[in-house]
């Protein structure tokens, strides 16, 4: 399914100063290359959560946990959140892994697992599960939502209307899971939008972009440079080593420094003023994702986020928002941009 959002984009004032959401995908550890288990449930790696959030407390940043139903039902997940929330210093929002969150209904499989393929009952029953899970835990009801798997369906924007949130967190602009039965986010742009029947909504994407002499074409150039010949003959890799073309993510997990600077400014550019950071919680302790899996890829991973914060709240003159505060700032404002905007 292509994912066209509407045509009521928010306007960013020009002469603003950059604002930078953090958002941590905080889930159980799995096997990245394996199956979807209903078993693996383990979040031993949230005994070491305080190593971004000693960061984000440096900076001033307070992030977005949006928690998974792993997480938000066992205290090794969820009390490791609870002092950084209470003091107003972090914001927890939900996160839905549909195999590993009740009810139990559904086969475990690939399709399944983008939350936006279930029936319309069963994505919002497992929804509302979490928010009550959520709620127990953390004493108020997430208005937060970040599909796992950036899975978003047909029915999902009714849904999070109706549960009560306030900031869809999920699309991944440039991105396209359709080969795996997901959403192809490739005519979404990262710029933020207003959704909603009865009420306004926002949706905020994650800054995915191209950088490079080529960006314009990025996502067909993009594409024929990762199939058949060309991909064989690593041509994505050449073009980004060739400053020709990269496709980045705003992302320490598996992008460097200079990648994050080069694809903020080069967005910044374009007019984007509001950007989203972006990993996932496992990855704070080695061995649980591809990303880091040595003590010396972990000081690697902390150091991009140190050095990238450095840079926005630095020399780039950005500050800290949260998405509450981006909704507030928005409110009542719209534009209309091209779908071929940034």
């Amino acid at each position: 399914m292509r994912y066209l959002p509407p045509q009521r984009y928010c306007h960013s004032d020009p002469a603003a100063p950059p604002q930078l959401v953090v958002v941590i995908d905080t889930e159980e550890e799995f096997d990245w290359s394996g199956a979807f288990s209903r078993a693996q449930t383990s979040v031993s790696a949230m005994r070491w959560i305080h190593r971004v959030q000693d960061i984000f407390d440096v900076y001033h940043i307070t992030p977005v946990y949006v928690i998974d139903y792993a997480i938000a039902s066992q205290p090794e997940g969820y009390e490791p959140l609870q002092d950084s929330h209470a003091a107003g210093r972090a914001l927890i929002g939900a996160h839905l892994h549909p195999w590993v969150n009740p009810p139990y209904v559904e086969p475990v499989t690939g399709h399944n697992s983008f939350p936006g393929n279930l029936s319309p009952v069963l994505e919002a029953a497992k929804l509302q599960k979490l928010g009550d899970c959520i709620a127990e835990y953390f004493g108020t009801r997430p208005v937060l939502y970040k599909a796992g798997r950036y899975g978003v369906g047909p029915h999902t924007a009714a849904m999070l209307e109706e549960q009560g949130y306030e900031v869809d967190l999920s699309l991944c602009p440039h991105m396209d899971y359709s080969a795996e039965g997901g959403p192809d986010f490739t005519g979404t742009p990262v710029t933020p939008y207003w959704f909603g029947q009865q009420r306004a909504l926002l949706a905020l994407p994650l800054t995915v972009g191209y950088t490079g002499y080529f960006r314009q074409w990025g996502h067909p150039m993009h594409r024929l440079a990762s199939r058949g010949v060309p991909g064989q003959l690593h041509a994505v890799g050449i073009l980004a080593r060739l400053g020709l073309l990269n496709k980045v993510w705003l992302s320490p997990e598996g992008y460097s420094t200079a990648e994050h600077i080069q694809l903020t400014q080069t967005l910044y550019r374009a007019g984007v003023r509001v950007f989203s950071f972006a990993f996932h919680s496992p990855s704070v302790e080695p061995g649980h994702t591809p990303y880091v899996r040595s003590p010396q890829e972990l000081e690697d991973f902390l150091t991009r986020c140190r050095r990238f914060f450095d840079f926005f709240m630095g020399d780039f003159g950005g500050q800290s928002a949260t998405p509450l505060e981006l909704k507030a700032q928005f409110a009542g404002s719209t534009d209309t941009f091209s779908q071929e905007g940034p």
